[in-house]
């Protein structure tokens, strides 16, 4: 038969038809010749059938129908396995959708896998960006990428409307090949020319998506429009699709400019583009076809060594690494690694637990239908057949729960969403219900059936279907009947264990961050930044704009004290400093060290009680033109000068050659980026000595701090009216954000993991005892007829439930002795939990387990003998 004609069966027509014609020609030779002269005219149509090509297709059907009539039969057992399933698989779909936005989603380019990221390592900085001259070399000697493009993240004073006061808007100054070699097509106008690369090329812009919305309500006579940016009139020639959110994880861009616009856009006097020691450039690059990662590495390395030699200057001990996008990533933030791990680990528990549950409701389920079982092997279906068909049943109750699984995931994405970091322009952390999600929910499914289905599948085929048919079903003995759902329950409240004692490390913590006071001032507090130099002032006009600011904002009524900060303690937006300490020896080939630091003016450490615990704080006379000083944290003077005494000591700022710096002050170690960072060495300048472009102003009120936020604004637009306002907001929000919220946010995520697998690990558990009291109906009725009272019967059923949550609490124990150092490293910071914490949950797990044992104990109690004999 041709595959035209086995084709045409697949339609159900077709068949039909078919088989309505065979059995009328059959019915027809049987009146003629009769049924015994025609022979087994079932096995006759089972051999026609078979020349249609399709009958493995047609028992797929078959066993599909089956198995929805089977579960139909059956809606307490789908209930319950497909809620559980759904919890367990909706929790990790959740939890992917948190690390694919930290860590894992690839970038929103064509063909992502083929683009890499190139940077420059040094033993200072192994993750150092790249200078212009140094890309622009690469780009033209590179023969295993077929693009290279270069960008840098950076903000702008934007305006749509001429008239309309600047915002700041996030931006990425590119190349002009960036579009091209991301693979993305814009969805109005066009992407950037060669020429507009320039820095003499006319100003034209890009704009995202979403500005585009929100600015132009998506009018495709926005090309060709004016944007303002920096106070400079670009013109817009494209609009990137919605799809590309450019190649930042937790930052959308609103604007796209050609790199050449750079200097014109900070209004410096020298080209930052051509100055190779700036290495503030991201570099990504498109595989030519038949290179790979190592080729391409080689061939960097050589080019990299070549510019060593050629500009030693500026390219000392300075390599070339390449890097995919994870790779990249997983190095900017191991820290994350670590949290995504844990989490998703904790998770994996919760479907471990569900699996078990329900791989014990279909072993009860198995026993209940082993004379079925008996009979269709008695009656010739082979045991792999039989297996084919229970696994067809899981796996339609594992897809079920997958479905659900969304559901649940769709809910608790909505949750994670709330988590923010208030900014502005506003950072994302982009959690979303995608495809990826979707696919996680369909592959936990699959590995779920495997997990649940397999055994007790495999363990059901092979019954003895002699004996059991002679047993009326129940051949086998009860210890063999019940073991391995002993040993799943026990593992259930085991990983239960694991889950509360995580929850109680979180709780800990939780409470200490409350019960720990701010190591600076947040109350009575509000800040807000500024940034004159997007209007081109110079840094003469900068420092007499902040000068101007705090004059009279110190002025201003409600007032209390004014200071000014480069970053607020806890900000996302920390600065770093290159320092030298005097007398420390670094290891070979490092030369420097990067450190947290910032540029403040004398009133900060009063206003924000920032502890000066040796020294002196800054004076208005540490200006420009006077001694250079510094003052460092505990944790700066115990890495570098262990054992010494920092005060007097000197740090030279940049590099070896530096300026020096004395040390006149040592400030209390506190926390700079997140609460639970490991102690970090922290450095401040004297702002007239170290004038920085954007500041950020801090003001103290008498009275609420909220109050100020209209009369700061007023006062900067009273000095200039086009300088930016942004991230105003009183420091209390800023705190409560990155301390409260967060933990809270965690300690709930963790505390709804660990309830989860308390009710699986306890319905696991209620539905072993039931099952077993109906299985020993007969036991019980003969124990109760000789003469044991209803307490003795309450006892016996309540005792096996308590037994295995006794080894299941051991088993618990041993396993959060070990998931405990875990845990700590993949969330630093956490609390140790207190020993009430590790007797309560034992103790809460006995009570919720005898609870879920009573209930069926209750019931065997109340049975009547004669009629549970009768019965049996």
């Amino acid at each position: 038969m041709t595959i035209w004609n086995r084709l045409k069966y697949l339609w159900p027509a077709r068949r039909r038809r078919e088989e309505r014609e065979m059995r009328e020609e059959l019915g027809s030779l049987t009146a003629i010749a009769g049924s015994r002269e025609l022979g087994n005219l079932t096995l006759a149509m089972e051999d026609v059938r078979a020349t249609w090509g399709w009958t493995w297709l047609d028992s797929i059907f078959a066993d599909i129908r089956y198995s929805f009539r089977a579960l139909r039969r059956q809606p307490a057992f789908v209930a319950v396995a497909v809620l559980s399933l759904a919890l367990a698989i909706g929790a990790n779909s959740a939890i992917f959708s948190l690390a694919d936005a930290l860590l894992l989603r690839p970038l929103p380019v064509k063909n992502p896998a083929a683009v890499l990221d190139i940077s420059g390592a040094t033993p200072d900085n192994p993750s150092e960006g790249m200078s212009f001259p140094d890309y622009r070399d690469l780009r033209d000697k590179s023969r295993s990428f077929s693009g290279l493009a270069a960008y840098r993240l950076t903000t702008l004073a934007a305006a749509a409307n001429p008239s309309a006061p600047a915002q700041i808007r996030f931006a990425n100054l590119v190349s002009d090949n960036f579009f091209a070699v991301a693979g993305v097509t814009p969805s109005a106008g066009r992407a950037f020319l060669p020429g507009e690369a320039a820095a003499s090329a006319q100003p034209v812009a890009m704009v995202s998506y979403d500005f585009w919305q929100q600015n132009y309500a998506g009018s495709h006579s926005v090309i060709g429009s004016s944007l303002r940016l920096n106070g400079i009139v670009f013109t817009i020639v494209g609009v990137t699709p919605a799809a590309f959110t450019g190649l930042d994880r937790f930052v959308r861009p609103s604007i796209f400019v050609p790199i050449g616009m750079a200097q014109r856009l900070a209004g410096e006097v020298a080209d930052p583009l051509e100055n190779r020691g700036r290495h503030d450039l991201v570099v990504k690059g498109r595989l030519s076809a038949g290179a790979s990662q190592e080729s391409a590495q080689a061939e960097l390395a050589i080019i990299g060594d070549a510019l060593e030699r050629e500009y030693a200057k500026t390219n000392r001990n300075r390599r070339m690494a390449v890097r995919t996008e994870l790779q990249r990533r997983i190095r900017q933030t191991p820290q994350l690694l670590a949290l995504i791990k844990m989490l998703m680990g904790l998770v994996a528990l919760i479907l471990i637990i569900a699996c078990s549950n329900v791989a014990n409701l279909l072993l009860a389920r198995a026993r209940a239908r082993s004379r079925e079982i008996a009979i269709r092997l008695s009656i010739g279906a082979g045991r792999s057949r039989v297996v084919r068909q229970l696994m067809t049943e899981s796996l339609i109750v594992a897809m079920a729960g997958g479905v659900g699984g969304l559901f649940v995931a769709f809910g608790g994405i909505l949750l994670l969403q709330t988590m923010s970091v208030p900014s502005d322009p506003p950072s994302v952390l982009g959690v979303q219900m995608d495809w990826r999600v979707v696919q996680c929910s369909l592959l936990a499914a699959l590995a779920s059936c495997i997990f649940f289905g397999l055994v007790p599948a495999w363990q059901t085929a092979r019954t003895d279907f002699v004996s059991t048919l002679k047993a009326g079903g129940d051949g086998a003995s009860a210890m063999g009947r019940t073991f391995g759902r002993d040993v799943l329950v026990a593992g259930q409240i085991a990983l239960a264990m694991v889950l509360l004692i995580a929850a109680g490390m979180f709780l800990a913590g939780f409470r200490n961050m409350l019960a720990m006071p701010p190591e600076f001032r947040t109350d009575h507090l509000i800040s807000l930044d500024t940034a004159p130099a997007v209007l081109h002032y110079s840094p003469e006009q900068t420092q007499a704009f902040y000068r101007r600011l705090v004059d009279r904002v110190r002025t201003m009524p409600g007032v209390a004290a004014v200071a000014m900060t480069e970053s607020l303690p806890l900000s996302p937006s920390q600065t770093a400093v290159s320092v030298v300490p005097e007398g420390y020896q670094f290891p070979k080939g490092r030369e420097k060290a990067i450190e947290f630091g910032a540029a403040v003016d004398a009133g900060y450490f009063s206003a924000l009680n920032v502890e000066i615990q040796r020294g002196r704080a800054f004076t208005d006379h540490d200006r420009a033109g006077s001694r250079r000083v510094a003052i460092v944290n505990q944790q700066f003077a115990k890495t570098y000068w262990p054992d010494q005494d920092p005060i007097g000591k000197r740090i030279r700022l940049g590099s070896a050659d530096g300026p020096a710096a004395e040390v006149v002050g040592v400030a209390k170690t506190g926390h700079y980026l997140a609460v639970n960072e490991a102690p970090a060495p922290f450095v401040y300048l004297p702002y007239e000595q170290n004038p920085r472009q954007r500041m950020t102003l801090v003001v103290e009120s008498a009275g609420d701090a909220g109050a100020l936020a209209t009369p700061l604004r007023e006062a900067v637009r009273s000095i200039d009216g086009n300088v930016p306002v942004f991230n105003l907001r009183t420091v209390a929000t800023l705190y409560e954000s990155r301390v409260t919220a967060t933990w809270l946010q965690f300690f709930q995520m963790v505390g709804t993991m660990g309830f989860i697998g308390l009710a699986l690990a306890t319905s696991g558990l209620y539905g072993l005892v039931a099952y077993t009291v109906s299985r020993r109906v007969k036991e019980f009725g003969i124990r109760v007829a000789i003469g044991a009272s209803r307490r003795d019967v309450v006892w016996l059923v309540e005792r096996r439930g308590l037994i295995l949550a006794g080894v299941g609490i051991a088993i618990g124990g041993a396993l959060t002795a070990a998931a405990v150092p875990l845990l700590a490293a993949g969330f630093p910071g956490l609390g140790v939990s207190s020993p009430a914490v590790y007797a309560l949950v034992p103790l809460g797990l006995l009570m919720v387990s005898a609870i879920a044992s009573y209930v069926p104990a209750r019931r065997a109690a109340g049975l009547d003998p004669l009629r549970a004999l009768r019965n049996e």
